[in-house]
């Protein structure tokens, strides 16, 4: 395996055609304004590189510096550098969005649709504070609604259709979008839908059987908890009055259902309500961009097909366990870029945001139990978090050569949650929910953070094949409700409040800090004199003053498992990132070649307790050669993981053997007519994902149903065929 990992290396001399290095028709592309900037995908013919991706993390997965932890069938969660989740600034069509939900089941990404992204950017590590606060980890940005207006003032229809097919779990997608536009006006709407079954592994990795008691049959290499179905609408209605343009969007999500092979309990009812409006002002002096957003998201909880309902225990019997939990965001963004001279350009504004949580479990209908009744249980009560923001930015051009970029950002965090009460005011029932309610709701549970950015950045040209970028960034991020206020001690209760798949179980701690991470990076961009390759090298090293991590509270539950408390303790994350890329051949009689590698290392450990962070993706590459001949497009790619051996002993974590994996993907284009085909996993590989967390897919999964030493990983997905049609008119 590391023989494997030295020839990575070797390869990462190559590099990429120009500026761009081009994974089919995506192009990752630098913008130049400023140091470390936005890594892009411009999708200009999207199906041809993810025509059957109904995950819109898989996009991310040749972003320097990106990998993607599974969540889910459609709502993966990105890590940057380490980083993940809340950690990182996810910003869709100009929208903060708040995942409302104990297990993150309704991650921001859940709401972009691959096939309704024109532009996705990433900014790893070190981002200016022009790019957002409220995040250690960087920044995603993803455009789903760029306004396009043709050159007639007649109007023009562009309409685009798209079926396809996974085999592996059955997935079958349907996607619609037309636009309607003139010179001044332009209206757009996209649908879209999936339903996909349980997906299976390279082989079995389990006993077959019955998932549960009172549940239907699993094979040994099928993944229980893994089938959902989502819908999504958008429409979006724009109009260019002189230099603004105006731009109204409205957006309907469902999931019927989700399951989640790392949790304990499944998605069994997630809507969302989305609305937005933005002005974009363009003028001689620079340019505005305003945008006002509301998003309503309800989201249910309960055991989902593969998982135990029905739970006796002597003369009591409880039928599921139903929980719903309800946010409320509106967030007010308004950003300017004046440009105060041929060198200066100043970036100011000011971001404001509005969030309430409220988090239930609700009594279980029962015959004579009282073990979730008789009242409802409520998990967070009112929770708020609201954050002002405002923050000042100047960029200077000194020379040809040199570009420095200086900011500030200041950050207003008001935190609290109303009383609350466990299933029972008056009797403890061996749970300690008496004790631990009254407790908390005697707490000073109002808090207020005053919270600090700086970036200092800066590139040097010293000719046009080669730079270098160099920077410090002090980056500040305020825990999220359900750090700060979930209570219970309640293995039970706990053990649905985990944000990280692992099986532990979680309490909130109302007294954490905010977490203030010091990162330091150097990126060496080089390209050769006909600019046929390209590489890029960044290092990095981050000092995470207050990282909000856990420590066990329980060590010794019967299940083998463990009850954590958040808590605030010192960190630090080293690694580097290669991306490189060659034209191989680029005229001949069979076509064009290219090649891509990219390759991740990282490693984390806390100080306070000497153990290394959590979820950390063991060293990795990916290797992809690129073929283009007229309409045809094929990439044989590869990706290759080295065992995972450094895990957090805190949380239990599994370590996983390393493995290498196969995809072929190829694509035909004959004028309105795209097909697309595709072999996931060539070799039907049986591994484990290092960044899949616990696997908890089937049987009994509440309180000890599930035992931690004969458990194991979720595994990756097996071999599958794929097919997709999209057709243009």
């Amino acid at each position: 395996m590391r023989q494997l990992f030295l020839t990575c290396l070797l390869m990462s001399a190559l590099a990429v055609h120009a500026n761009t290095t081009t994974t089919k028709a995506i192009e990752v592309q630098d913008k130049k304004e400023s140091p470390f900037g936005e890594s892009s995908l411009i999708f200009d013919a999207i199906d041809e590189q993810e025509p059957i991706s109904y995950d819109s993390g898989e996009l991310l997965d040749y972003f320097l510096g990106v990998n993607r932890i599974q969540n889910g069938g459609f709502s993966s969660l990105p890590s940057i550098q380490g980083l993940s989740d809340d950690r990182i600034k996810i910003k869709i069509d100009g929208m903060n969005l708040i995942s409302s939900c104990a297990n993150h089941m309704n991650a921001p990404l859940a709401y972009a649709v691959s096939s309704n992204i024109d532009e996705m950017s990433v900014v790893a590590g070190l981002s200016s504070v022009s790019q957002g606060g409220d995040n250690t980890g960087g920044v995603i940005k993803i455009e789903s609604s760029l306004a396009t207006f043709s050159s007639s003032q007649e109007w023009s229809v562009d309409q685009r259709a798209q079926s396809y097919f996974k085999s592996n779990n059955e997935t079958i997608g349907l996607n619609y979008a037309a636009t309607a536009s003139n010179d001044s006006s332009s209206i757009r709407y996209h649908g879209s839908g999936v339903k996909g079954k349980n997906y299976h592994a390279g082989g079995d990795f389990k006993d077959a059987g019955q998932a549960a008691s009172d549940r239907g049959y699993l094979a040994g290499d099928e993944v229980g908890s893994t089938q959902f179905k989502n819908t999504s609408h958008q429409l979006n209605l724009s109009k260019k009055i002189a230099n603004d343009i105006y731009d109204l969007q409205l957006g309907y999500h469902h999931s019927p259902y989700e399951s989640f092979a790392n949790q304990r309990m499944d998605s069994v009812d997630n809507t969302s309500l989305q609305s937005k409006f933005s002005i974009t002002s363009d003028y001689d002096w620079g340019n505005t961009l305003s945008t006002f957003y509301i998003d309503d998201t309800k989201h249910k909880h309960n055991f989902g097909s593969d998982k135990q309902y029905y739970y006796a225990n002597g003369m009591m019997t409880s039928y599921g366990m139903p929980m719903k939990s309800e946010g409320k965001t509106a967030g007010l963004n308004i950003d300017a870029q004046i440009f105060l001279n041929d060198k200066d350009t100043l970036k100011t504004g000011i971001e404001l945001q509005y969030y309430r949580l409220d988090d239930t479990f609700y009594a279980s209908p029962t015959d004579t139990s009282t073990m979730m009744g008789p009242g409802n249980f409520q998990n967070i009560n009112n929770g708020k978090r609201d954050r002002f923001d405002i923050y000042t930015q100047l960029d200077r051009a000194w020379s040809d050569e040199w570009l420095t970029s200086l900011g500030i950002r200041y950050g207003f965090v008001n935190m609290d949650a109303d009383d609350i009460q466990g299933y029972s005011t008056t009797t403890n029932m061996m749970t300690n929910q008496v004790t631990d309610s009254t407790a908390f709701n005697n707490s000073d549970r109002s808090k207020t953070d005053h919270n600090i950015d700086l970036s200092l950045l800066a590139k040097y040209d010293p000719n046009e094949l080669s730079n270098i970028e160099v920077g410090y960034t002090m980056k500040t991020r305020s825990p999220n409700v359900y750090q700060r206020y979930t209570w219970s001690t309640w293995t039970m209760a706990a053990n649905m409040n985990n944000l990280y798949g692992d099986g532990n179980g979680y309490v909130g701690n109302v007294n954490l800090k905010p977490e203030t991470a010091h990162k330091v990076g150097f990126l060496y961009n080089l390209k050769n004199q006909d600019k046929t390759w390209e590489v890029k090298v960044n290092p990095y090293y981050a000092l995470i003053e207050d990282y909000i991590d856990a420590v066990s509270i329980n060590n010794s539950r019967p299940d083998g498992f463990r009850t954590l408390q958040f808590t605030n303790q010192d960190a630090y994350i080293y690694g580097f990132d290669v991306l490189a890329g060659a034209d191989l051949i680029s005229n001949s009689s069979f076509g064009a070649f290219k090649i891509l590698t990219k390759i991740n290392y990282q490693r984390g450990k806390n100080k306070d307790n000497d153990t290394n962070l959590y979820n950390l993706m063991p060293l990795n590459a990916i290797i992809a050669l690129n073929h283009n001949y007229q309409r045809w497009a094929n990439t044989l790619s590869a990706k290759i993981v080295d065992e995972k051996d450094r895990v957090d002993a805190e949380r239990l974590e599994r370590q996983t053997a390393g493995y290498t994996i196969f995809d072929f993907k190829t694509s035909y284009s004959y004028e309105s007519l795209q097909i697309d085909a595709g072999i996931d996993n060539i070799l039907d590989k049986k591994y484990d994902d290092p960044l899949g967390g616990e696997y908890l897919g089937q049987g009994a999964t509440m309180s000890t149903g599930i035992q931690k030493d004969t458990g194991t990983q979720v595994p990756g997905m097996g071999r599958s065929f794929n097919l997709s049609l999209t057709y243009n008119f």
